[in-house]
């Protein structure tokens, strides 16, 4: 009885590593997605000094998370993980137990960007957590002993877990489940009087030296442009539920330009930290978007004025909210694709291909199949891996 017992906590503890190990990977595939759920929770307790560490602490705990989930998989240093996983678990009971009773409007960010949960639920899943917790580790001197090979398992999983956590802080994530993933397709925020009975309205392209711009049937520009062709704009009916997101910008004017992102070809760069851009980088990748004459580059910027300057000559710069920008493309100055409105893919800055124009001459499905599959793939690959080394060694 007493062995079954043993073996039967065994299984629980095992479960919860599991856990661990799922809700952390969500979150170390996007260490900058934890770094807003860390930088929500510093101004909801109102800790402005640990906001610089926001980044660095995201990447901790996710690793934590993870790292729990291998040495309870594992099932090494049984009493020390014991007591970091009750800590744990209590640590984050009473931390939704306070966002259900305050109820801000934020996240708990158990799961990241995959799945968003009440902080009602938040806080019933961390007390089933401790439960089962109570269940597997109590008493604690009665935990067994994991054979030596389990040793050697969770060391493989924690050095795995490492490189994973440094290739996805240089490159976007490998998995993207915010609004803006690969496949979306964006709206116009117009307001125009004109649109037709399937949400439509004409587009007219004009030119002027050397410049497009985009205007509608109330906004046409003066004499001094050149018509060049018309298009056609997709907006959000009138009452119609908000399923799609919108990609809102404005010029230096002021002037609202969402209908830029949904004409033809358009690859967007969008920097939400200007300080911490590499400018040289991207004057590089625009101009070659630029070049290719297949596309359209958009430079879209958050944290600047128009007054303020500080972008290199070449670039013509639009600006839009902060949260937008690193919701677009988790990368400082990466670019997203976008054809008539539907996004096709991302590049992180270190990522963005050596011959663009080869990437846009291609087929926009063919490309955005080639690109989910190579990211799928690599995530996919990590987990089975992953799972590999600690169930069967």
């Amino acid at each position: 009885m007493k062995y079954r017992n043993l073996h039967m906590r065994r299984f629980v503890a095992v479960l919860i590593g599991i856990f661990f190990l799922c809700t952390g990977l969500l979150k170390l595939m996007d260490p900058v997605g934890s770094m807003l759920i860390v930088t929500e929770y510093c101004k909801f307790f109102r800790l402005p000094f640990l906001l610089p560490a926001a980044k660095g602490l995201g990447i901790f705990f996710s690793l934590l998370e993870c790292g729990l989930g291998v040495a309870l998989v594992t099932g090494v240093y049984r009493k020390v993980v014991a007591w970091c996983t009750l800590g744990l678990i209590g640590f984050f009971l009473i931390l939704t137990g306070i966002l259900w009773k305050a109820h801000p409007d934020m996240d708990c960010g158990c799961f990241g960007e995959a799945l968003h949960l009440t902080h009602a639920q938040s806080f019933w899943k961390n007390a089933i957590l401790l439960g089962l917790a109570l269940f597997a580790f109590l008493p604690i001197r009665h935990l067994g002993t994991p054979k030596p090979r389990r040793y050697v398992a969770a060391f493989l999983g924690w050095a795995s877990l490492i490189v994973a956590q440094v290739y996805c802080v240089r490159h976007i994530p490998p998995v993207d489940f915010t609004v803006f993933a690969p496949g979306a397709e964006l709206f116009a925020s117009l307001d125009n009087d004109y649109q037709a009975e399937d949400g439509r309205q004409p587009a007219f392209i004009y030119e002027k030296n050397g410049q497009r711009g985009t205007f509608t049937l109330s906004n046409l520009p003066d004499s001094t442009w050149t018509f060049v062709a018309v298009d056609t704009l997709r907006r959000n009916m009138p009452g119609r539920r908000e399923e799609k997101p919108i990609l809102s910008f404005r010029d230096a004017q002021g002037t609202y330009q969402d209908e830029l992102a949904v004409l033809g070809k358009v690859v967007v760069f969008s920097v939400y930290d200007p300080a911490k851009a590499d400018w040289t980088l991207l004057q590089r990748q625009y101009q070659a978007v630029q070049e290719t004459g297949a596309a359209r580059p958009l430079l879209l910027v958050s944290g600047i004025t128009p007054e303020e300057g500080g972008i290199p000559a070449g670039l013509e710069p639009f600006y839009a909210d902060y949260k937008t920008l690193i919701t677009l493309n988790r990368s400082n100055g990466g670019a997203s694709y976008l054809d008539k409105g539907e996004l096709i893919g991302k590049w992180g800055k270190r990522d963005f291909p050596k011959n663009i124009s080869e990437s846009l001459a291609a087929d926009p499905v063919d490309l955005a199949t080639s690109l989910s599959v190579k990211k799928r793939i690599q995530a996919q690959g990590f987990c089975l891996y992953l799972g590999a080394v600690l169930i069967l060694l």
